[in-house]
């Protein structure tokens, strides 16, 4: 099939975000088209594209879209012809390696898409479909997360559906409101995907998850990869994607003061994260001097050594630490 790969980014601060993700198709995918959406890119950064004939920069928002909102409109334009086929990456994640094979194992009809970590709170899909006055068709039990999505022509009515969803004025108007008001099912374009996927109107659409740990890892929080998924990776082939989950890297590591009597942690997670350790590979690549980088405490520096260079076992001691607490704690 005819394979083109999406992403966009709106948020200022954001393109180095955009220019690993771009390094590592080049590096991985040379051959396969990349249309990025950035809305007033600065000029150094049109300029550095143009080292790669691969991507084409879009410097506005898809039509219809607004915020992180984008995945449907950035999508369908893609899906023009019979054998199409197009995958979204979000602007905080980088390709270790092809991830054709994977694409490949999916029919045509399956809708391709990685699964949120299970330490995430309001796991599947039955408490967003039932939010969103929709028929309930199946119950999903595990949340699906959209930083990657693969589609081909026979998920436009979903796609379809969904862009009406995102740009429906209730929706709109939650966006407006912070993140822990909005309600679980209005929080992101991802809660609406699975609201939709677990209706009656596209419960017949087969559903082929990347797995955690295996195919993917969200990276950047203390149990986003689980102690089991991290020793079943020591016997595994490093994943195909790394996602920089939650706060960037770039940000909680700029030196910038954080609120929170948490953020010494947070810090720390993101200093062994897998993300940060192969985001080093394309430092020369950017031309970007990111201090982040090199940012490290004792503590992380002493982890980092203890990982013996595995995604794996970078910030094993934190996520066990972690595991136990969570045990461990009244519920409330």
């Amino acid at each position: 099939m005819k394979l083109t790969f999406c992403a966009a980014e709106d948020r200022k601060g954001a393109e180095i975000g955009l220019k690993l993700l771009v390094a590592s198709v080049a590096e991985h995918c040379p051959d396969v088209p990349l249309h990025l959406y950035r809305p007033d890119p600065l000029p150094e950064f049109a300029a550095w594209l143009k080292r790669f004939p691969q991507v084409r920069l879009f410097p506005e928002r898809p039509r219809g879209a607004h915020q992180w909102n984008c995945k449907p409109q950035s999508l369908t334009p893609e899906l023009s012809e019979p054998d199409s086929e197009a995958v979204w990456l979000d602007s905080d994640l980088m390709l270790t390696k092809d991830p054709r094979p994977l694409f490949r194992r999916l029919s045509p009809d399956q809708l391709g898409i990685t699964q949120e970590p299970p330490s995430q709170a309001d796991q599947g899909s039955l408490l967003r479909t039932k939010a969103w006055k929709l028929p309930v068709g199946r119950e999903l039990p595990q949340t699906l997360n959209s930083c990657v999505l693969r589609v081909t022509r026979q998920h436009l009515p979903l796609l379809t559906r969904w862009r009406e969803l995102l740009e429906s004025p209730e929706y709109v108007a939650i966006q407006g409101r912070p993140v822990s008001e909005r309600g679980v099912a209005f929080a992101s374009d991802q809660d609406v995907l699975n609201a939709l996927l677990g209706s009656k109107e596209f419960a017949h659409v087969p559903i082929g998850q990347f797995r955690n740990g295996v195919d993917v890892i969200h990276c950047g929080g203390a149990l986003g990869y689980s102690i089991s998924e991290r020793l079943a990776g020591l016997f595994l082939p490093r994943p195909t994607f790394f996602h920089a989950i939650s706060v960037k890297p770039w940000v909680v590591l700029s030196g910038v003061p954080l609120p929170g009597q948490s953020a010494w942690f947070r810090r720390l997670m993101h200093e062994v994260s897998p993300y940060l350790a192969y985001a080093r590979r394309y430092r020369d690549v950017v031309d970007d001097p990111c201090e982040w980088l090199d940012r490290s405490s004792p503590v992380g520096l002493a982890m980092r050594a203890a990982g013996l260079g595995h995604w794996a076992l970078r910030g094993l001691p934190i996520t066990v630490a972690a595991t136990l607490l969570r045990r461990i704690r009244p519920v409330e």
